[in-house]
């Protein structure tokens, strides 16, 4: 327990990331010279890392649902691609799952 100044018990609250995944997902050639798509698991969703996307490898200029194009938030580092997957996106195959676009830049 931490005490401030005056000596009095100060409550901290700390942030637990339990829903960060290193993922090795199934990925396929769209047809375009920009573009991959990931299958993820309709379980899989939070920050999602793939770790063969690092930026010594291509340089990432979007990430998006393939259903609805809907824009996800994401930054790309040595470390690999993460993105953040929220919880209540649809499903691009039915039950299945959902597919993410991937575009990269020329």
């Amino acid at each position: 327990m931490l005490i401030d100044q005056q000596g009095s018990a100060v409550s901290t609250q700390f942030k637990t990331s339990t829903n960060i995944r290193t993922l090795e997902p199934i990925m396929f050639y769209s047809g375009k010279d920009d573009e991959l798509q990931f299958f993820l698991n309709e379980t899989e969703f939070g920050e999602l890392i793939i770790i063969s996307l690092s930026d010594d490898q291509v340089l990432v200029k979007e990430v998006l649902l393939e259903e609805t194009n809907e824009k996800l938030e994401w930054k790309q580092d040595h470390k690999g691609l993460r993105i953040s997957v929220p919880e209540g996106l649809p499903k691009s195959r039915g039950d299945m799952g959902r597919v993410l676009k991937v575009m990269f830049k020329p």
